[in-house]
C-alpha cells in the first residue's frame, strides 16, 4: 500500500487488527499499534477493543490487562464495548473479582454487559464464596434503565439460588 504511495488509515489498521485477531495472532496486533504510530495514527477506542480481545482469545489475559490500563494513560476513556470484552474474558479466565469491578464500575454508567457475561459473572462469584458481591451486581441489575428483560433477570436470579455453594477452601480462587 504504501509502495503505491497510498497511505493507511485508521479504518485501514482497524480492519487489519481484525483480521490479525481472527487468526489468532495477537502479538502482530500489538505490532499494528507502533506502526500506527510511526504513521502518526492515533488508535480509537475500536483498535483498543480489538488488541484486548485479541489478547484474551489467544489467552494472554495479563497482556490484555496491561493494554486495557494503558488506556487511561494515554488519556483514552473504555467504551461500553471495551468494559464488555474485559469482563466477559476475565470471567472466562476465573479473575472475577476483576471482572465484579469492571462490572461494577461500567454498570454505575449505565453500560451493562451481555446476559451471558453478567451470568457467567455471577456463576463465578457464587461458586468462589463471594454471594455479596453477586447480589450487588443484581442490585444494579434490578435498577437497570431500560430494564433487563424478565428472562435475563430470571437467568440471573436463577445463578443466584442454583449455584452450588462451596467453602472457602473448595473453590475460592481470590
Amino acid at each position: 500500500m504504501v509502495l503505491r504511495q497510498c497511505l493507511p488509515n485508521l479504518a485501514t489498521f482497524n480492519v487489519r487488527i481484525q483480521y490479525l485477531v481472527t487468526i489468532r495472532k495477537a502479538w502482530e496486533t500489538n505490532k499494528l499499534l507502533v506502526t500506527m504510530h510511526y504513521f502518526g495514527i492515533s488508535p480509537d477506542e475500536v483498535t483498543f477493543n480489538l488488541v484486548i480481545k485479541g489478547f484474551c482469545l489467544a489467552e494472554y489475559l495479563e497482556m490484555a490487562k496491561k493494554v486495557y490500563s494503558s488506556l487511561h494513560g494515554k488519556g483514552y476513556n473504555p467504551n461500553s464495548r471495551i468494559y464488555q470484552t474485559m469482563i466477559h474474558y476475565l470471567s472466562i479466565g476465573r479473575e472475577f473479582y476483576l471482572a465484579f469491578t469492571m462490572c461494577k464500575d461500567s454498570m454505575k454508567k449505565n453500560w451493562f454487559p451481555s446476559g451471558d457475561t453478567i451470568c457467567r459473572l455471577l456463576e463465578g462469584l457464587v461458586k468462589n464464596v463471594n454471594r455479596k458481591d453477586a447480589e450487588v451486581i443484581m442490585m444494579f441489575v434490578r435498577r437497570r434503565i431500560p430494564r433487563c428483560s424478565v428472562k435475563d433477570l430470571k437467568a440471573f436470579k436463577y445463578m443466584l439460588s442454583h449455584t452450588p455453594k462451596y467453602t472457602k477452601d473448595q473453590g475460592a480462587n481470590y
